[in-house]
């Protein structure tokens, strides 16, 4: 049986005193260190067109197979340390969100 996929979108407004340079590591160390996580699929990050704007800037988006595989790669080491290492060292905030890629389906457990 195919899982019900999970989509999972974390958006990015780095600290002010965060320079481009920064940004693009922010970004290389996001693929890096996800990638090295079984459960995260298609992970896509990526930065605002207009850095202009003083809003969520970065952005990273990944699926997982069900919200039971997402809470197993949000407790994985490698996670903690990206979140302890990366993000909280550049971000000044963060919106997450989910969403259940085949509605009408349970995606606790599928």
């Amino acid at each position: 049986m195919v899982g019900v996929m999970v989509h999972h979108i974390h958006f990015l407004k780095p600290n002010t005193a965060v320079t481009p340079e920064q940004i693009e590591n922010l970004m290389v160390e996001t693929r890096i260190r996800l990638l090295k996580i079984p459960e995260i699929m298609n992970l896509r990050v990526g930065k605002r067109i207009d850095p202009a704007a003083d809003n969520h800037q970065v952005f990273f988006a990944f699926d997982t197979e069900n919200l039971a595989k997402l809470r197993i790669a949000e407790d994985d080491a490698v996670y903690i340390k990206f979140r302890h290492q990366v993000l909280e060292q550049f971000v000044e905030r963060e919106t997450t969100l989910n969403f259940e890629m085949e509605p009408g389906k349970d995606v606790t457990y599928s």
